[in-house]
């Protein structure tokens, strides 16, 4: 069974922030720039999307799927 993790508190940092963030949370995971939303669709099961405007502000909040 998968559990989601999100962070919407996110929503409004820098992706340098965010990534910080995410990595404390588990140091595996891949924090991923999505500038604009736009992402090559690797497989890596271990990415965190993080959607920002041309800034690098997240707009959206990361989430991800974990056992």
């Amino acid at each position: 069974m998968f559990e989601l993790k999100e962070w919407p508190e996110l929503v409004g940092q820098t992706f340098e922030e965010a990534s910080q963030v995410i990595l404390k949370f588990d140091g595996s995971l891949h924090p991923y720039n999505a500038r604009n939303g736009l992402q090559n669709f690797m497989l890596d099961p271990k990415r965190v999307v993080c959607v920002t405007d041309d800034n690098d502000i997240l707009t959206a909040a990361p989430s991800y799927k974990h056992a």
